[in-house]
């Protein structure tokens, strides 16, 4: 099987502009291989959509596979250990514009504001997703199936049109009573381009069906490869615990996200502030979209939550990692006590699952679709979406109780990637014979 996958976050990001890797290394053949190039000049996605299909790729017996996604200023092919990626260029106007009406969605979608749709920030979607189309299309006489990730690629379904099967995979939450007429119906005319909708909760699955929308659907939990958890050595730890100065009597809440307000990191310094000498941990930073597309988002919110941190006189008990890479992260987990998600609404929390590997006991809110899988006093502990007071009460429960983190592991098992590619390679097969029919 053949795929091409499409997602705006690339498997890879550049720290240099293709002119400046020009300038460094000379005329660069292209497409150009990344082991020519220095670790230096570029760092692999470490986290989201981008880490599952890495894996998915990595895990799967595709005969030839590819990627498109946007990547301003990057060389315009790349091979990545036998993935052959192509990148979208846009000029820094519509880029902007571009990046208005996904996050209009985004927001929307996660209950966080209403978005008024502009005509000239559609536009610029639409010119996004026909790059997008056009790279994809460039290979559709030995593609089997097309695998479009998430929303910001919704209209390349339409575009592909009929040269082959396209999935899509849409991993925010869609609850239509959240959405205004506009954007649902928006999103619903964009399902029926895809020959399937993955959805990766029930939750999402059972407000489509709501919306009475002629979408063939179908529910898969995202996954990890377990075998990117691997425990650090004692030296790895303390180096860690130094970094961020915690010592082996804190009791360490962690959460692991961007720095987003979606994310809801604020609610969590609220709540750490109700418990009595635990500290909270902050695990990670900006998202592409902070770091490529130009929306400040991660470091005016990371602002807010420090001058919160200080206001409620907490400052000395909330640490701020900023990046940490894998082994660093693996480690924060070793060392952690409690995983808490504590997003107010969420598509699903793939690091409830990445603490359950490390068999650690979970708070989860309720407006996350991971906590479908939570047994309240079992593998973790759930709290109503929002509720401070019960988010610090649910973490007082989860530091008396170490016993729940070894039912999570069993739990995090539905989501491990040797479960799933079998339930993805039937969905694309449905597809691909459906589409054979036609």
């Amino acid at each position: 099987m053949n795929i091409s996958i499409n997602s705006q976050t690339p498997p890879v990001r550049f720290t240099l502009t293709y002119k400046d890797l020009i300038e460094k290394y000379g005329n660069l053949e292209v497409p150009v291989d990344l082991s020519f190039l220095s670790r230096e000049d570029y760092h692999v996605s470490v986290g989201g959509v981008s880490k599952m299909m890495i894996n998915l790729l990595e895990r799967s017996c595709f005969n030839k596979k590819r990627w498109v996604s946007l990547g301003p200023g990057y060389p315009p092919e790349v091979i990545m250990n036998g993935v052959e990626l192509s990148f979208v260029n846009m000029d820094p106007k519509p880029l902007s514009l571009y990046t208005k009406f996904k996050e209009g969605i985004y927001n929307e979608s996660h209950d966080v504001s209403k978005y008024q749709i502009e005509g000239a920030e559609y536009i610029a979607y639409v010119e996004y997703n026909w790059k997008s189309a056009q790279k994809l299309l460039e290979h559709y006489n030995d593609t089997d199936v097309f695998f479009i990730n998430d929303f910001q690629q919704l209209v390349v379904g339409g575009i592909i049109g009929p040269s082959a099967p396209a999935v899509l995979w849409y991993h925010i939450p869609f609850v239509p009573e959240n959405l205004s007429h506009r954007l649902r119906e928006f999103l619903i005319r964009s399902f029926e381009g895809f020959d399937t909708v993955i959805m990766s909760t029930k939750r999402d699955i059972e407000g489509l069906v709501r919306t009475g929308a002629k979408v063939k659907a179908k529910q898969i939990y995202p996954f990890i490869d377990p075998r990117n958890y691997s425990r650090q050595s004692r030296d790895t730890e303390e180096r860690v615990r130094e970094k961020f100065g915690l010592t082996h009597d804190d009791k360490v809440v962690l959460v692991v996200a961007r720095m987003d307000p979606m994310k809801s990191q604020d609610l969590a310094i609220q709540a750490i502030s109700k418990v009595e000498g635990a500290k909270l941990v902050l695990a990670g930073n900006g998202s592409f979209t902070s770091k490529t597309l130009g929306n400040n988002k991660a470091g005016i919110w990371a602002k807010k939550l420090k001058a919160m941190a200080d206001e409620l006189k907490v400052s000395d008990r909330v640490i701020f990692t900023g990046y940490v890479d894998d082994d660093e992260l693996n480690a924060l987990y070793q060392i952690a006590d409690v995983i808490l998600l504590p997003s107010k609404l969420e598509g699903f929390g793939l690091v409830v699952v990445e603490g359950w590997v490390f068999e650690k006991p979970v708070v989860v809110s309720k407006g996350a679709g991971a906590s479908e899988l939570v047994i309240d006093g079992g593998n973790g502990y759930t709290f109503p979406s929002g509720n401070v007071d019960e988010m610090a009460e649910k973490i007082k429960s989860a530091l008396k109780n170490d016993k729940l983190g070894s039912l999570g592991k069993e739990t995090a098992k539905k989501c491990y990637i040797d479960n799933v590619i079998p339930e993805l390679t039937e969905v694309f097969q449905e597809a691909i014979d459906e589409y054979k029919k036609t």
